[in-house]
């Protein structure tokens, strides 16, 4: 086919009105005609960059060393810094073979002299980088800008911008980014621009749907008028405004950008205006909202006002979208294959092409893939619609192509980012994901560099286009993402199911934020509520004393609680300790369905539980919401926590009797829900004794569980005063147990008055996280103020420290940057759903006061916190700049809305002051090196470590939650994981485990020696020995990632204890050998104390442990000695005077039974950490250096 004939063929689609299938394959006459020309037609620079990006097609390392390249080496402000990350991706990935000759030269040379002058490599390398970016990422400097708008111009070639930047994550940032659209549609040469509304509106908040439509047309008020100011004027003298299009990435911003653009153009200053927006065919709901748009399109016309334009592309956020379906167990948005977005994308366009929709709609066909361009062009000569269908390209984009086509369809209008010099880092999100497509399996830019007619390539993805074809008709539309809490039942799970995560709710489905404001509005009518004590079940409300109050209505009384009095106190443990036997002896099966029907129950009373903590808690819904879900995974996944594989093995385990819950108030439905869902699935009885600040949620909990058939003999619920009532109940020795949450002060006090009480507490967290020069600065300010700010800083693991490298800390643009994005949150009561910082729970007093109103000396506020005039539990974020380590603030746990920064002068420093508290909760790192973070992960001393994500909101089995140090007490097994269970009874040996492994060379030693010296003890110390073996293989040798998240690592991991001591005085020979056997096999430092006998220990002394020979007094005297490195005190019948010893050094008693079987003995030799790892990168997982074997360069 010749250039003559391409307007014959057209004449021929008007004149012949093929049919569908005619039309492909003419469409693939046609792209062949148009590849062998455009082919014919390319420059020599485009022939040299497209031999380039087809031998990278062939370099998987090439390509992964460009992807870090860009989005890493140019974040260090030291060039030094730069050069290092650079040589070490070099170093990591070999040069890329992608690259000619003289590249490879050139980063040879970079390599070499990148250590002694890095000053002036850096630099060049940043200004390539620039260079061989501009062809499509444009720098918006006016002058080149405007000269390269007027060559295409000239060349027949009108262009479509959108204008790069800083991230938006504040509103500052979002007001200078609108007001550089507006200074761009006030320059003459420019006529058309795209822009997302979250390019111009930072606070989108899903549940507010209608107040953040309103805000978003506010600013698209702005856009418009200001297209109408600088109208373009037409030959004929007239003026056309200038063309605004909305663009869109996130999936959950479609609904939200269509109803602003609609709402926004129908108001009568707007009616006679053209715009546009993009729709994504790679969603299955975009279909149905083309022909919404269309149907509104044709009412606006028909009232006088003007087309609309919508401009079709097939999406370019799948990866992020993959993200995010496997992180919340969703469908992904998208549909799941390229083949069904191909057929989505060809129905779209006939839909586009329909004369009765054209005459209202002009219709934009974005593409690369020639097929589809050929496809659309005949297919509009067809319909006769070629006045109202233009085509669209990617400026920089396989160039040559783009020429024919202009001719070809007589017109093109290329898409265009553009960015300033100083915010080119800012692009590198838009050219991680070019790069992505060009390289992407399938992808049709993948196979064009070098593809010919009649290539494998081309012949690959002819069969593709015909495919889609042929199927357009078929393939299914409407949303993937279907959930409505409204009307969708509970899905019940029963004992034995295989766990999984429960879903939260997506607030990007429109019907579910209708339903949640729907049931908020009806609870905050709601008030005067009598809650009632109940015991045996019995309600009792003849002491209604307690008060609840509303945090978001200070001065009113919300509801009024029954307080127990003496008596009830008895009644109550009396109740429990009568109801322990019948509880035990049910079966675990019979206590693990009721608690899989207390979640179906839970389930149920989803949102009726989200209003109630917006009133009694001062919850904003997305975080109630994920509460609920917690309460309920913490059900069923403590439902199985006595079956897993081991625990049964010549073990049986006793329950500690009558445990009391007591509930924090800041996480006031899923703690309890946990507490008392391990507390009965264990066997005990339960005496529930929620926060006073947070009766009237604790009271929705108690009923699931007695909806879903547990006696209210066994799980009662008794709000107790704090006052010689509540002292009477704790020191009653039929109270067995207590979980609870709160401060280490409390749980230290419980301790001083109940020595023997078993007491389990996640206790109090001063947390950290860790920026470095390597960061992503914009996910770090991101995920900061998510962590610090959440729940108003109300949470144990909340952020209210952030340690910065010194190049960050003074960089004047993360501080602004941090500030806009804290500054931007919007303070207000939790019944105003688009608050997100709310109402303290209670005013603020001593500690947090001072953090609220009191700097120390060098010390100043980045962002001064204030008061609401209205309400004083309301406060604005603070920002705390200049805090020194080992200060006040550093080491004081607030729990509020208050953030401090130290500055940190490398990893190094900021590792020791993340680990200089008397703390261990969360922590964070933000750091895109994988040697910082291996060296983090290493050093860190929190239970739960995060990197690069926020470190709030963590997910039972997911990432397990409980600190160290004096952030937890107990045995230490973390809540919402495997082993949280075995914390609540006693375990007896009843014969030897049968679950064996031959013991490795590092034991077979001590195991023959230890038979040696105690022929009689021989048969047990073998099989501990190979259970030991066994576990240590299966279980706490080996990291645990049980979720398999996408773009996220959730490692469950078991890290040896320094010490342990063991006071041996009335353990067996058999016990302290198998103490010998599992402290040796964990690496743990093992120091025995013993008065008398054991003359064989004498033997180990100094090789495999160390021995003191002592009476207990001695070894309480030289405590202070003792305890230096010690986590455990191991030992039977410790006494007490020996515990509270060993206690006041930090050191935790263990005083339970040495078990043969290695599944529950090990336990006592590790702390557990929870690791979770961001590791994509805008949704693309690239290998990290080293990942392939490179050739020599």
């Amino acid at each position: 086919m010749t250039d003559s004939s391409i307007p014959d063929m057209m004449a021929a689609a008007r004149r012949d009105k093929w049919t569908d299938q005619q039309l492909a394959a003419k469409a693939v006459e046609l792209a062949e005609s148009i590849l062998k020309q455009s082919n014919a037609g390319m420059r020599r620079k485009e022939k040299k960059q497209a031999e380039q990006m087809e031998r990278m097609m062939n370099d998987p390392a090439g390509k992964a060393f460009t992807l870090a390249l860009a989005d890493r080496v140019f974040r260090p402000s030291s060039p030094a810094r730069g050069a290092e990350l650079f040589r070490y991706l070099l170093d990591g990935y070999g040069i890329p073979r992608y690259l000619s000759a003289a590249d490879r030269f050139a980063m040879k040379l970079g390599d070499k002299f990148s250590v002694q002058f890095p000053g002036v490599v850096m630099p060049m390398i940043t200004s390539q980088l620039r260079k061989e970016s501009s062809n499509v990422i444009l720098p918006a400097e006016d002058g080149k800008l405007r000269s390269h708008l007027r060559r295409r111009r000239k060349a027949g070639i009108r262009m479509n911008i959108n204008q790069l930047g800083e991230a938006i994550l504040g509103e500052s940032e979002a007001h200078h980014r609108l007001q550089q659209v507006v200074d761009r549609l006030a320059d003459k040469d420019c006529d058309y621009i795209s822009v997302k509304i979250s390019a111009i509106f930072s606070q989108i908040h899903l549940v507010a749907f209608e107040e953040t439509v309103q805000l978003i047309q506010e600013r698209l008020r702005i856009l418009y008028r200001a297209a109408i100011t600088n109208a373009v004027t037409l030959p004929d003298g007239s003026k056309r405004p200038k063309f605004v299009n909305l663009d869109m990435e996130e999936y959950r911003d479609l609904h939200l950008t269509a109803e602003a653009f609609k709402r926004t153009l129908m108001e009568d200053e707007f009616m006679q205006m053209e715009a546009g927006i993009v729709l994504q065919a790679y969603l299955p709901d975009s279909w149905e909202e083309q022909m919404k748009l269309c149907a509104w399109a044709k009412e606006r016309v028909e009232k006088g006002g003007a087309r609309i334009k919508i401009r079709l592309v097939k999406g370019a956020n799948l990866a992020m979208e993959k993200v995010e379906a496997s992180m919340h167990d969703w469908a992904q948005a998208p549909y799941g294959t390229k083949a069904q977005v191909d057929a989505n994308y060809k129905r779209m366009l006939h839909y586009g092409c329909m004369p009765e929709n054209a005459r209202y709609v002009q219709f934009g066909v974005a593409s690369h893939n020639l097929f589809d361009l050929c496809y659309a062009m005949l297919l509009r000569e067809r319909e006769g619609v070629r006045d109202h269908v233009e085509f669209e390209m990617l400026e920089g984009m396989a160039n040559h192509q783009a020429r024919v086509i202009r001719q070809a369809a007589d017109g093109l209008l290329l898409y265009a980012p553009v960015v300033l010099k100083e915010d080119f880092h800012s692009a590198i999100a838009y050219l991680v994901r070019r790069l992505d497509e060009n390289t992407s399996e399938e992808n049709f830019l993948h196979d064009l560099f070098g593809m010919t007619p009649g290539s494998r390539s081309w012949e690959a993805q002819k069969k593709r286009f015909l495919k889609a074809c042929q199927e357009k008709d078929d393939v299914k539309y409407g949303p993937n993402r279907t959930q409505n809490r409204a009307t969708d039942p509970v899905q019940p799970t029963h004992y034995r199911d295989a766990f999984a995560n429960e879903r939260d709710t997506d607030w990007s489905l429109r019907q579910n934020a209708e339903w949640i404001n729907g049931l908020i509005a009806a609870e905050k009518e709601k008030s005067g509520e009598e809650i009632p004590l109940v015991i045996n079940g019995e309600e009792i409300t003849t002491n209604l004393w307690g008060v609840g109050r509303d945090p978001s209505r200070h001065n009113e009384v919300s509801y009024k609680f029954a307080y127990a009095d003496f008596d009830q106190i008895e009644h109550a443990l009396d109740t429990a300790d009568k109801a322990r036997a019948s509880w035990a002896s049910k079966s675990v099966g019979e206590r693990a369905e009721i608690l899989h029907q207390a979640a179906q129950e839970l389930s149920r009373i989803r949102g009726e539980a989200i209003a109630a903590m917006v009133r009694d808690a001062g919850k904003v819904p997305t975080e109630a919401d994920v509460e609920v879900s917690e309460a309920i995974d913490f059900c069923r996944y403590y439902a199985e926590g006595l079956d897993r594989d081991g625990m049964n093995d010549g073990v049986e385990m006793t329950p500690l009797g009558t445990v009391c819950v007591m509930s924090p108030w800041n996480f006031p439905f899923a703690i309890p829900t946990g507490g008392v869902a391990a507390a009965l699935m264990a066997g005990n009885t339960v005496v529930f004794k929620p926060s006073e600040l947070a009766v009237y949620t604790a009271w929705q909990i108690v009923q699931a569980f007695w909806r879903a058939g547990v006696p209210k003999s066994v799980l009662q619920f008794v709000p107790m005063p704090r006052n010689e009532i509540s002292h009477k109940f704790l020191m009653d020795p039929r109270l067995n147990g207590i979980i609870m949450t709160g401060s280490y002060r409390t749980g230290k006090m419980l301790r001083e008055l109940r020595p023997d009480l078993h007491v389990l507490a996640e206790t109090s967290g001063k947390d950290a996280m860790v920026i470095t020069a390597t960061a992503d600065p914009d996910q770090a300010v991101k995920d900061l103020v998510k962590s610090a700010f959440g729940h108003s800083g109300q949470k144990c693991s909340a952020a209210s420290v952030a340690i910065v490298e010194a190049s960050v800390y003074d960089n004047p643009a993360f501080l602004r940057q941090l500030k806009d994005a804290a500054a931007s949150l919007k303070v207000g009561g939790s019944w105003e759903v688009s608050s997100v910082v709310t109402p303290l729970i209670k005013e603020p007093e001593g500690d947090l006061l001072r953090a609220l109103t009191q700097l120390e000396p060098g010390e100043e506020w980045l962002l001064k916190p204030e008061p609401s005039e209205d309400n004083p539990c309301l406060w604005s974020p603070g920002i705390r700049l200049g805090v020194k380590p080992g200060s006040w603030f550093h080491q004081t746990e607030c729990f509020g809305p208050v953030l401090g920064i130290i500055r940190a002068e490398n990893l190094e420093e900021a590792i020791d002051i993340q680990n200089d508290s008397e703390f261990g909760l969360t922590g964070g790192l933000q750091s895109l090196d994988e040697r910082e973070i291996a060296l983090w992960k290493s050093k860190v001393q929190v239970g739960n470590a995060y990197i690069n994500r926020v470190i709030t909101g963590a997910i039972v089995r997911r990432q397990p939650f409980g600190g160290w140090n004096h952030s937890s007490m107990g045995p230490g097994s973390k809540a919402g994981g495997p082993n949280y269970l075995t914390m609540l009874g006693s375990w007896e040996e009843k014969a030897l485990p049968q679950k064996l492994r031959t013991p490795g060379e590092r034991i077979t030693g001590l195991v023959e020696k230890l038979c040696s010296e105690l022929p009689d003890c021989a048969k047990r110390i073998r099989s501990a020995a190979g259970s030991q073996a066994k576990w240590w293989m299966e279980e706490f040798g080996v990291e645990h990632d049980p979720s398999h998240i996408y773009g996220e690592n959730n490692t469950f991991r078991y890290v040896p204890v320094k010490g342990i001591l063991a006071r041996v005085e009335n353990m067996s020979d058999a016990d302290a050998a198998i103490l010998l056997l599992g402290a040796k096999l964990c690496g743990a430092a093992l120091h025995l104390s013993v008065e008398e006998g054991h003359p064989w220990i004498q033997k180990m002394n100094g090789y495999y442990a160390s021995l003191t020979v002592e009476t207990e007094a001695e070894l309480i005297d030289r405590m202070p000695e003792a305890a230096q490195g010690v986590k455990f005190l191991r030992g039977t019948g410790i006494s007490e005077a020996l515990a509270n010893a060993a206690r006041a050094r930090d050191v935790e008693v263990l005083d339970r039974p040495v078990l043969a079987n290695g599944r529950l003995e090990l336990l006592g030799y590790f702390r557990e950490q929870a690791v979770s790892e961001t590791v994509h990168r805008y949704g693309n997982i690239i290998p990290p250096p080293g990942s392939f074997k490179t050739a020599g360069a």
